[in-house]
């Protein structure tokens, strides 16, 4: 029933899902505040809460636009149970800037496979995820997948592999300019240089480790099908779909090397799971335990917020 539901993409859909995470948004960021209410702050939650809806709608346009899924909400499904499940996540701020900038990378990157403004679309990937990572250092990690869209769709011009080096040097050179604008002083590219930290004590919190033991198991389950879609697919598509599982795991290997592991820099790998997800929710026959694992998650996101909050 719940995946037959959001099995056609209707606008009803994306407002249900909308409403939803923008009551749990509202929830976790004006709720439980720790400072005092102000218009500057009201401001500031609410430019965030925008930003966290235009993720939705950006990830509905990638797996559409470029073939991933059929006409289904079942991407906007999963990344809004996946992300209201985890109160760090709808919490962050420079994370959900940088994961809008990283995915509007990842839009141009996919859409390389179409063979048209191959260069510009380089540039254009590479200089957001370049701006991605001013808000948050680690997203410069995701300049792998540029380069592994060249070797894929573009290697006849040997050229193409120095465009994101000029993206990147274009980019330091712009927001030096605004540095020296408004600070008098030069864009400090000490901040790249990041200490991993490996104490894991937020993951092993009850609103974090619950939440986290259930989006897992629902992760091997969409791997195992992804990996099967891969596997059995056309070429052309195969190599869109090594891209999202790339993206995945370079959105694993940031968790693990964050500097402050604070449980909000698993949106990064949720986004790869709402994707990947969605090719199981697709697969034909498997109606029960589709509508198992939905339900699994929908309960959570019921209860979990209210009894470990």
């Amino acid at each position: 029933m719940l995946a037959s539901f959001f099995k056609k993409s209707k606008p009803i859909n994306f407002l249900i899902v909308g409403v939803f995470m923008t009551i749990y948004f509202i929830s976790a960021n004006f709720f439980r505040l720790d400072e005092a209410f102000s218009w500057p702050l009201i401001a500031e939650k609410t430019g965030y809460l925008i930003i966290y809806l235009l993720l939705m709608f950006i990830l509905n346009f990638i797996v559409k636009r470029n073939g991933i899924s059929k006409k289904n909400s079942f991407a906007i499904l999963l990344f809004g149970l996946l992300t209201m499940l985890l109160l760090p996540v709808l919490k962050a701020s420079e994370i959900l800037v940088s994961a809008f900038f990283v995915l509007l990378a990842l839009r141009k990157i996919i859409s390389l496979k179409s063979g048209l403004e191959i260069k510009k679309k380089i540039f254009d990937a590479s200089m957001w995820i370049a701006v991605a990572s001013l808000f948050y250092p680690l997203s410069l990690f995701f300049l792998i997948l540029p380069f592994v869209s060249i070797f894929y769709y573009a290697t006849q011009d040997f050229k193409n592999f120095l465009i994101p080096f000029v993206a990147l040097i274009c980019t330091y050179l712009l927001v030096t300019a605004g540095y020296l604008l408004v600070l008098d002083i030069t864009f400090p590219l000490s901040q790249f240089l990041v200490i991993p930290d490996l104490n894991i004590a937020i993951y092993q919190e009850a609103y974090v480790l619950i939440p986290l033991i259930i989006i897992t198991l629902f992760t091997l389950i969409s791997l195992f099908f992804f990996l099967k879609e891969m596997q059995n697919t056309i070429r052309k598509r195969k190599a869109m779909l090594f891209l999202i599982l790339l993206f995945f795991i370079i959105g694993l290997l940031i968790v693990v090397l964050a500097p402050q592991k604070t449980g909000a820099e698993l949106l990064f790998p949720m986004l790869g799971i709402s994707m990947m997800g969605v090719i199981f929710l697709e697969e034909k026959g498997l109606k029960l335990i589709k509508e198992i694992a939905l339900a699994i998650l929908i309960l959570a996101v019921l209860i979990i917020p209210f009894m470990l909050w």
